[in-house]
């Protein structure tokens, strides 16, 4: 399982725009997907980081978060 804190500071801190976030490395139960990318969005509020794009495509394995943001 791959750490939060460090997506977290990549979404915030790195030069890169365009993210594809694989939920299902960060979290045990995918089905609850909903609640860590509703985490993830207030801690990029709160970061005065703005999201541009968003979109998630489910499969009954992986949860990708496809993500656009301006710093």
């Amino acid at each position: 399982m791959k750490n939060r804190d460090d997506l977290i500071y990549d979404l915030i801190f790195s030069d890169q725009n365009d993210f594809d976030i694989n939920v299902s490395e960060y979290i045990d139960n995918i089905y609850k997907y909903e609640s860590f990318i509703k985490e993830i969005k207030e801690i990029l509020k709160k970061s005065k980081v703005s999201i541009i794009k968003e979109g998630v495509d489910l499969s009954p394995t992986n949860v990708i978060w496809f993500l656009k943001v301006k710093k």
